[in-house]
């Protein structure tokens, strides 16, 4: 059965940098961290998905007033889950002794 899902709206590295209010190379750096960019030749592609996974990426750690970590249940993001997957399977570099 063929896929069927249409295909966000495509932004060019310049229109992603403007929608997310950073720079072209910030966006550039971000997509390339997260795996949320398309490369073609020398340009870069993102979609409305990649966008809203960079942002997501991105958020605050919430805090109290007394500016220690608040005990908040957090929705995992698909961007935090595969870089908490990457991390857990990632070989640990042993110490020279």
């Amino acid at each position: 059965m063929p896929h069927t899902m249409p295909l966000d709206k495509v932004y060019t590295t310049d229109e992603a940098a403007e929608r997310l209010r950073v720079t072209r190379r910030t966006v550039i750096k971000l997509g390339r961290d997260l795996g949320s960019c398309s490369v073609i030749g020398r340009e870069y592609f993102f979609s409305e998905r990649d966008l809203l996974d960079i942002w997501q990426a991105q958020r605050a750690i919430p805090t109290t007033s007394q500016g220690s970590a608040a005990k908040v249940t957090v929705f995992l993001s698909d961007v935090r889950l595969q870089r908490s997957l990457e991390q857990l399977t990632q070989k640990k570099r042993r110490r020279k002794q």
